[in-house]
């Protein structure tokens, strides 16, 4: 279950208090959103090619919350701000950059941005940011999160000579609550495809290679940990499947953590590093997940397994 709250949506005047740079300012538009109708657009040229050499052009947002603010949609240990970013073509040093600071400190890097989103940004889909504000045991405490767009970050006299336009939005911003410590992760089945799904049987997770209709196809059971320092996922498994016939992957934010294959006599208990921040945990159970043809998967002969995952015991536990 997911715990955020959204703030801002973009769709009307906002209540929050967010401060534009004076220069190439963000602005809303409604050619391009995550949900709803409008978003914000950076101010900046979008291509390269009005980039002036040797100068850097930024294009600025604050968003100034208090502790008030926190309390009012998360709680008073602090909270994960969570945002969504599209970009018409991966972004591409020293051309430009994207980054967020949080109090004058960066909490969200140029590289971070390039290695999570730039695959997604070329396949024209929107990638997921999040920063987490520890709150300040005052209530006084401003939190100044800053939006960074830059273009010729370092000031060249002379850039490469590639695509890299400068179209950038940013919509959906959320804040939600740290998970508790140690709990049990309430699971939500979807996300699949030709037939195949999760089914709860006392407690027990099970999915299978029988109930896709297709030659290949998978089913996802999905959980949502928001964290100030990250921690453990952990989770008991009992698996029947061959690779590259099925099995089972574990994925944040929907990139590959692990696949797991084999013949289990019993339950296993696993355990994995969770990172700090938004994380999306998905238990995918796949059937074919190389989409290898016909005749290659006939080739590789029959297995002894029966195409089969088993888990249950889902939890985290987060570091304080």
């Amino acid at each position: 279950k997911d715990t955020s709250t959204q703030i801002d949506g973009f769709e009307k005047a906002s209540k929050l208090n967010w401060e534009f740079s004076k220069t190439y300012p963000w602005k809303v538009t409604n050619d391009v959103s995550y949900e709803g109708k409008s978003s914000l657009m950076s101010g900046l040229p979008p291509s390269s090619a009005n980039v002036v050499v040797g100068k850097s052009l930024y294009s600025n947002m604050t968003l100034s919350l208090d502790n008030q603010d926190l309390i009012q949609a998360a709680n008073k240990n602090g909270a994960v701000l969570s945002f969504q970013v599209k970009a018409t073509e991966a972004l591409s040093w020293p051309i430009s950059a994207f980054m967020v600071t949080l109090n004058d400190k960066i909490v969200l890097s140029p590289s971070d941005v390039e290695s999570s989103a730039s695959i997604m940004w070329e396949e024209n889909e929107w990638a997921e940011f999040s920063v987490v504000i520890d709150a300040v045991d005052s209530s006084s405490a401003n939190y100044d999160i800053k939006f960074i767009h830059v273009a010729n970050p370092l000031g060249l006299d002379k850039l490469p000579n590639v695509p890299a336009a400068l179209e950038l939005y940013m919509d959906d911003v959320r804040l939600a609550p740290f998970t508790r410590k140690s709990d049990s992760l309430d699971m939500t089945t979807g996300g699949s495809s030709n037939g195949a799904k999760w089914k709860e049987l006392s407690g027990v997770f099970v999915a299978s290679s029988e109930s896709v209709n297709q030659q290949n196809g998978h089913a996802d059971l999905t959980s949502v940990v928001y964290s100030k320092l990250g921690g453990r996922l952990k989770y008991e498994l009992k698996t029947s499947t061959q690779g590259p016939f099925d099995d089972l992957a574990i994925l944040f934010n929907g990139k590959l953590q692990d696949a797991q294959f084999g013949q289990s006599a019993n339950f296993e208990f696993v355990q994995m590093e969770i990172p700090r921040g938004k994380v999306v945990i998905t238990f995918r159970h796949r059937k074919n997940p190389g989409q290898l043809s016909a005749g290659t998967l006939d080739k590789l002969g029959t297995t002894k397994t029966d195409g089969t995952n088993r888990v249950k015991n889902i939890a985290c536990w987060l570091d304080r």
